[in-house]
């Protein structure tokens, strides 16, 4: 019985904490004309560099999967020619 009475006061307590706290809604307020303007235009520049970057993609070619030696160059050439 105790262990009925704890959880029922536990729950009425959190209850009551939850409902004080969704009371306060956020205000919102109305944007102007120039907010507006401004919202638009980053969305006319985010597309219009995702199209940029999308053109670059295309451009650029596929590489190759070659093995790279960064340091062949500075290597003195082998006696048999191989490197």
């Amino acid at each position: 019985m105790k262990i009925i009475t704890a959880a029922l006061v536990t729950s009425a307590l959190l209850t009551q904490a939850s409902y004080a706290q969704s009371n306060r809604l956020p205000t919102v307020t109305p944007l102007s004309a120039e907010d507006k303007a401004e919202i638009v235009q980053k969305r006319l520049d985010e597309k219009a560099n995702d199209e940029a970057y999308k053109a670059l993609i295309k451009r650029t070619p596929d590489k190759k999967n070659e093995k790279v030696d960064p340091w062949g160059n500075m290597r003195a050439p082998s006696a048999s020619g191989n490197k």
